[in-house]
């Protein structure tokens, strides 16, 4: 551990953790040195983001019916799960959503489908709802579509769409052991095509499927080379009927361990506690929000339950953050 500081100044200066570094502070189990690594974490996000944190509600606008069988979702239709299942919502009731999350002091709204990929008769709809909501609200336009072609993304955009949120999901060796139906290499295609585009690129991971602590550091250094101006930490709640169903949990210090480690390894990257927060972490998210975390997804999350918005607030006052 005697490299921290020297690594710490390294970031400081524009740099970030090596590969070999980031090994090495993902395998801490010592309390002090994992102590050490989440100062050093939470030191690096406040002088290289400041106070402000980012708050993003998210709509489910349209729910279950996925022909994809990635083991950690309930949406899929190869599962026997009890998730409501319907087509895209109608444009006044994403409308009124956006509204609401609006008024509750979200800095985003991010419009989520569920599928591999929108029909064309589903994205000319969306591309009209996109256009009135950007018309409507004043807060940033984000959309999570799956599988997105270059032209697109160009749509999105020209419809006013900021950010497009793609997850890599985990490391590209261990993807084959959740997803079969699709390539880990069609991913990277997607978050390609977005930056082509002139899009904001929001791409994360989510913990806990039974990937190893190197597959969580090779996951953030491939996130790293597209230099995403988000990352959402999602944490696995084992949904009932999915093939995790039952999956042991990490355990909060582990999750927050690789927290900081991911801070280390894309230092300039938001890192936003996305879904399972609420089961895998609890309390320990005010943790969480000082060992590198500076933003949150709040309010409906698809389908696990979010944490009360009051909650959210007084964990990120008193970590000292402002919104």
């Amino acid at each position: 551990m005697e490299f921290l500081g020297t690594l710490q100044e390294k970031i400081l200066k524009g740099g970030a953790a090596s590969r070999e570094e980031a090994l090495q502070l993902i395998q801490l189990e010592d309390s002090g040195e994992i102590d050490a690594l989440v100062q050093a974490a939470g030191e690096i996000t406040r002088s290289l983001h400041g106070p402000q944190a980012g708050l993003c509600s998210i709509v489910n606008a349209k729910s279950g019916l996925c022909a994809e069988d990635c083991s950690f979702c309930a949406q899929s239709v190869k599962f026997s799960t009890r998730v409501k299942r319907y087509p895209l919502l109608d444009s006044g009731t994403i409308l009124g959503r956006a509204r609401q999350a609006e008024e509750r002091g979200a800095h985003e709204f991010c419009v989520v489908t569920s599928g591999a990929r929108l029909t064309a008769v589903e994205f000319e709809k969306l591309i009209e709802i996109l256009s009135l909501l950007r018309k409507e609200i004043s807060i940033h336009l984000d959309v999570s579509l799956g599988f997105l072609s270059l032209a697109q993304a160009l749509r999105l955009k020209e419809a006013g769409v900021r950010r497009v949120n793609h997850n890599l999901q985990t490391s590209s060796q261990f993807y084959y052991q959740i997803v079969s139906t699709h390539a880990y290499s069609e991913r990277r295609a997607t978050l390609k095509a977005l930056r082509e585009a002139g899009l904001e690129i929001c791409s994360g991971v989510i913990l806990g499927l039974g990937e190893t602590r190197e597959a969580r550091v090779e996951a953030a250094l491939e996130l790293r080379e597209f230099h995403p101006e988000c990352v959402p930490i999602n944490l696995l709640d084992p949904r009932p009927g999915t093939p995790l169903a039952g999956h042991s949990l990490l355990g909060p210090m582990e999750i927050v361990k690789t927290i900081a480690v991911y801070r280390l390894v894309l230092p300039g990257a938001p890192l936003r506690l996305a879904g399972g927060r609420r089961l895998q972490l609890g309390p320990f998210q005010k943790l969480a929000l000082r060992a590198g975390i500076n933003g949150l997804i709040v309010g409906e999350l698809l389908t696990t339950p979010g944490s009360p918005l009051e909650e959210d607030l007084l964990n990120l006052k008193e970590a000292g953050y402002e919104y």
